[in-house]
């Protein structure tokens, strides 16, 4: 996978602010505009404003928390592919995939793989973060762990720091056999009302309608319903917004 278009250099320009006294800013004459706390953040390559944000907001530009993350890695011992399933990059946001095949579990029809999932912005919507998840070998369902394994989150006021990411995935790779007990167990446990009710409320009532009818309640499996949950966010709902919905399903099943 090319990583070259989450790379895209960002710079950081000073916002003025009319004084109302004159129609004319000097950025050489403080007199000239209002001192306002705030800073532009603009890409560099096109000249395009990304967002204005506060001046205390320390920009974390996607190439450093890339790099930063694949050092970690690259001597962690496991090894790992850079996955386009659930990536994505805009000026504003990116999220990055990078799934290790050979940290695996099961369910009864494929291989689901570990993943971690790395997120960054530039214009506040989200802080820098990382989580487990896994995706479905046989049709890149894509699903996340943020129940039994461990998260890393990081305000853009503070930085960043990813030298843990290694630890962090051998103690997530430590926790296979918990989510392998959790999956078997989905197997084997009906739909019931009460779960609908709370798929309705935390992931999507229409979600809910969409892919289960009432004639399968009581003889679909849990996992059943949460494989139909994972293949429609993965396949119907565009990648920006799944890690929303991804996080709400493994809230929902405990995952």
């Amino acid at each position: 996978m090319n990583l070259q278009p989450f790379c895209f250099p960002v710079i950081e320009r000073p916002v003025f602010v009319d004084n109302a006294d004159g129609q004319i800013i000097d950025p050489e004459n403080p007199e000239t505009f209002l001192t306002n706390g705030h800073k532009a953040i603009v890409r560099e390559d096109t000249n395009e404003l990304i967002s204005i944000v506060k001046s205390s907001y320390e920009v974390v530009r996607n190439a450093d928390l890339i790099d930063s993350a694949l050092r970690e890695l690259a001597v962690s011992g496991t090894s790992f592919r850079i996955d386009p399933s659930h990536s994505f990059v805009d000026n504003n946001r990116m999220r990055l995939q990078i799934t290790f095949p050979e940290l695996k579990m099961r369910d009864r029809e494929s291989d689901l793989a570990l993943s971690v999932f790395i997120h960054n912005s530039y214009d506040c919507s989200e802080s820098v973060r990382f989580f487990f998840g896994a995706i479905r070998a046989i049709c890149s369902n894509g699903m996340v762990f943020g129940e039994v394994l461990a998260r890393y989150n990081s305000r853009h006021t503070s930085g960043f720091n990813l030298t843990d990411l290694g630890d962090r995935l051998h103690e997530a790779a430590s926790q296979l056999d918990v989510i392998q007990q959790r999956i078997d167990h989905l197997e084997v446990q009906p739909v019931t009302d009460e779960l609908m009710v709370s798929v309705s409320e935390n992931i999507s009532k229409r979600l809910a309608e969409q892919v289960i009818s009432q004639e399968e309640m009581g003889r679909l499996s849990q996992y059943t319903l949460l494989n139909r949950l994972t293949n429609h966010i993965s396949h119907k709902i565009e990648p920006r917004k799944r890690a929303r919905y991804q996080q709400s399903v493994s809230k929902v099943f405990a995952l």
